[in-house]
């Protein structure tokens, strides 16, 4: 992983007693100390010690500071994340992933760092901001000093008193220019709240943080669907389901998957032109294909979902999307269309490729979702469609399919990159869904609506870039038919 670093290496003449701690807090601050698994709600009023390898993060409208022993001081803005990577008597390094940290070194001081996930840089300074955004860019704001700041490809420029810089994070940062904005009080998070937003769907996936931001966001979730069941395979999964309203204007779908060995999850969050309704299902149920002459209230403007085994993750990023008219008078309607609608995959090596979505695999073009036409795709590798293997592996009449792309990017040196897809419709007890059981196989009084509520679909994501791993995620008809996303 590309690392900013700011290090301010000063002699020193006081005496140090290496301690570094919470010196006050605002709001919701979570701390997860080394080698836990879960986080800790703060109290306002502590005074906490931090030591190497704690971990602190904060939420909305949320802010905290932490002072060194030689007066040395760092506050991180809502919305953010940082590790105290270390802390001792002749060095303070501290990992930012997310958000912004201002920091005020003191002269005099031992050596001190800030690390992001996109470039390198050393601090000749006493007062400077850095912050990373969700794709991994990185800006650097001094207001006292000089920051002596370079990216990963080797590039550097001295940024002074009342500069800034860019830098990307995967390409050359920018020179550095005056700096438009007055000294940051850190009170407000970074970027805009659909970035932020963004940054957890793509961001989070470690079970301990997966489950640590499901326990928090269960308390207000608008549906949820908890069950056992049996998966394709003949594994027990439990089954945790949940719809939130981060925003007005969004809502977020969430599955978890626990099975005897293993944990996967998948993540969706669905952004809007305006606010949602209090029924949920007014937006959804026409937010693909809606017909009439009228343009639909709610319109879908972006789309960010993960499936991930919490080592391994797909990734799709859709934007600029808006509701157009297919034109025809006698049959008037309105399809979804995104601008630009990406995949990625990823296994550890890949994990921090196109900030942080991992290895781009495909974009569509003016993607046009009810009807599958598309102005343009770009793949891996390849300007043409890659080599695809399509099957029913189960018989024509039952609700099993498998889909492998290879795509023609062996110039890479890695040989071709590949990823198979294997999905199923089955019941609670694992039977494979055929095109019989909406027929005969209807109980005595079974409405299609009740077979539904028994119904799951299964996805199973293979690919060369996994080391031999799946990511096998399970979810259920019901709760999407509760939320409108699925409708009879």
């Amino acid at each position: 992983m590309k690392l900013i670093i700011i290090s301010a290496a000063l002699l020193f003449s006081c005496r140090y007693c290496d301690a570094a701690y919470i010196n006050s807090l605002r709001g919701k601050v979570d701390l997860r100390k080394t080698g836990a698994s879960g986080w800790t709600r703060l109290a306002g009023g502590e005074k906490t010690r931090l030591n190497s390898g704690d971990e602190l993060r904060t939420a909305r409208a949320s802010t905290v500071e932490v002072t060194m022993d030689d007066g040395s001081r760092v506050k991180l803005a809502p919305l953010s994340a940082f590790r105290m990577s270390v802390e001792n008597k002749d060095s303070v390094s501290i990992g930012l992933f997310a958000g912004r940290v201002r920091s005020w070194v003191k002269k005099l001081s031992k050596k001190f760092e800030v690390r992001t996930p996109s470039a390198v840089c050393a601090v000749r300074g006493t007062d400077f901001m850095v912050g990373v955004d969700a794709d991994g860019n990185s800006r650097v704001e001094v207001y006292e000093g000089s920051v002596l700041a370079g990216d990963s490809q080797g590039n550097s420029g001295l940024v002074r008193e009342g500069q800034f810089t860019d830098i990307p994070g995967d390409g050359k940062m920018k020179d550095p220019g005056s700096n438009p904005n007055d000294p940051s009080d850190m009170n407000s998070a970074i970027g805009s709240p659909s970035e932020i937003a963004r940054a957890e769907i793509y961001g989070e996936i470690s079970k301990e943080d997966v489950l640590a931001r499901a326990q928090e966001e269960m308390q207000s979730a608008e549906y949820q669907n908890r069950k056992v069941a049996i998966d394709a395979f003949g594994n027990r999964v439990r089954m945790e389901e949940y719809t939130i309203r981060p925003r007005a204007d969004q809502f977020k779908y969430v599955v978890l998957n626990t099975r005897e060995n293993r944990f996967d999850f998948g993540k969706i969050l669905f952004t809007f032109n305006t606010a949602l309704p209090a029924d949920l299902s007014r937006a959804t149920a026409n937010m693909i294909s809606s017909p009439g002459s009228e343009a639909p209230q709610w319109q879908l403007t972006s789309m960010n979902s993960v499936m991930s085994n919490t080592i391994d993750k797909v990734t799709e990023d859709a934007t600029s999307g808006r509701m157009v008219s297919n034109g025809s008078l006698a049959d008037p309607a309105w399809n979804l269309v995104f601008g630009n609608y990406s995949f990625y995959a990823a296994g550890p090596a890949q994990a921090a490729e196109s900030g942080g979505l991992g290895r781009w695999i495909w974009t569509k073009t003016d993607y046009n979702v009810a009807t599958g036409v598309t102005a343009s795709v770009a793949y891996l590798g390849q300007p043409t469609a890659p080599v695809l293997d399509a099957s029913n592996p189960s018989g024509d009449d039952v609700y099993h399919s498998f889909t492998k792309n290879t795509f023609a990017d062996a110039a890479a040196g890695n040989g071709l990159t590949w990823i198979a897809a294997q999905d199923f419709v089955l019941f609670d007890d694992g039977k494979i869904l055929s095109t019989g059981d909406f027929g005969a196989g209807l109980g005595a009084g079974e409405t299609v609506d009740q077979v539904t509520d028994r119904l799951n679909f299964q996805r199973v994501y293979t690919s060369s870039l996994f080391g031999g791993r799946t990511i096998d995620v399970m979810y259920s008809a019901k709760l999407l038919k509760e939320a409108g996303l699925l409708r009879f």
